[in-house]
């Protein structure tokens, strides 16, 4: 996530157009279509411990080549090995966070996804502090030097509860043609998740380029936007369990994605329309909006991997690599229109596709649970 609130320099570094580097960054795709087709599987035999280990290991050292690059071919090449590194931890660590939420009967994934979301945040938060006094290659490599050997510290510490294999049920052995078959089971909970994630995916992609070029703020405040709209996300992710002690699952994921996209919308036109002469107003305006995308699309995608998990007898790490699967192919089509309509028109249209995506997530709330769901008592 520190390489997303430096997208304009990195950019700048690469002399690319917004249409070419976006292009690129959906490239990423291809090396996670590749892990969602091997590592739920590597994940089930080796377990999670291995392999969240090479995928952490992965992450951080690509991520550190990313300021020393300026050849667009090698950023490609360096963003699709990214995929497949960034997708090999997030199989592991939904595997591991879906298989514990199964053992204590009580709705915890929203909230381990706020954990990343706050990781997120400070993230940001420090980029936004260091950006006008260190250069993007000191603060990346350091960066990343210090969350790998925090990483290190966390698996050391988690061991003793990883899924080993010896842990789980026994998987069918798995072709792209019994992938596929199987999909059958799960594709309309995917499409759902899709409508719901393009928003966060086009946030991390656009919204530090958004505030740069078209509210035209500085390098350092135009990582604000990300900022707000994680932390509204982090917010409800943390307190999704209070109120789903009130509604239920299903009306939660009605009523939340649409107010979410409609202020996204709202707000992000009403600040790109006053941004040229009304900067501050404008800029304002803007992080309003991207507090309500946080808000909107915040529980959604654990939200689906629960309901998956609860309609099949698949392992947990199958579940996630099979709905991946899915995703990736899609994400990657849609990032690519998003970046050439961004291009073609503005970074303020491109958004919109997105926006509207989360409005139509709500259409699969009929997917959740009715009822409210049991929780564990202290």
């Amino acid at each position: 996530m520190a390489t997303s609130t430096r997208f304009p320099e990195i950019r700048d570094n690469l002399h690319l157009s917004n249409g070419t580097f976006g292009t690129i960054l959906s490239l990423g795709s291809i090396g996670s279509f590749a892990a969602f087709l091997i590592i739920g599987h590597a994940v089930h035999k080796y377990g999670v411990g291995k392999m969240i280990f090479i995928g952490a290991t992965a992450c951080y050292g690509l991520t550190a080549l990313v300021p020393h690059i300026h050849s667009g071919w090698i950023f490609l090449i360096v963003t699709i090995s990214l995929g497949f590194a960034m997708t090999t931890f997030h199989i592991s660590d939904n595997a591991q966070a879906i298989h514990r939420q199964d053992e204590v009967g009580e709705v915890i994934l929203p909230r381990l996804h706020g954990m990343w979301s706050l990781g997120a945040l400070v993230t940001s938060l420090i980029a936004i502090a260091i950006t006008p006094f260190l250069s993007l290659a000191w603060h990346i490599d350091l960066m990343m030097g210090f969350m790998w050997l925090a990483t290190m510290y966390g698996i050391k510490q988690s061991a003793p509860y990883f899924i080993k294999p010896e842990d789980q049920m026994a998987a069918p052995k798995l072709s792209i043609k019994t992938i596929f078959s199987s999909l059958k089971l799960l594709w309309v909970i995917s499409v759902g998740q899709i409508m719901a994630l393009q928003i966060e995916f086009s946030v991390n992609d656009w919204s530090a380029i958004y505030t740069r070029d078209t509210v035209k703020v500085s390098a350092a405040l135009s990582i604000m936007s990300y900022a707000c709209f994680i932390s509204a996300m982090i917010l409800l992710r943390f307190r999704i369990h209070k109120l789903m002690e009130r509604f239920s699952e299903q009306s939660l994921m009605r009523i939340v994605p649409r107010i979410g996209g409609v202020g996204f919308i709202g707000f992000l036109l009403a600040g790109s329309t006053l941004a040229p002469d009304h900067k501050i107003l404008g800029f304002a305006l803007s992080l309003i909006a991207f507090a309500f995308a946080g808000m909107g699309s915040s529980f959604l995608a654990p939200a689906f991997f629960g309901i998956a998990f609860r309609r099949t007898n698949l392992p947990s790490s199958l579940v996630v690599a099979q709905i991946g699967l899915v995703n990736v192919v899609v994400t990657f089509i849609l990032k690519v229109i998003i970046s050439w309509l961004a291009q073609a028109t503005s970074v303020t249209i491109g958004l919109m596709i997105p926006g509207l995506m989360l409005i139509c997530a709500s259409l699969f709330a009929y997917l959740g649970n009715a009822e409210q769901p049991k929780t564990l008592k202290n």
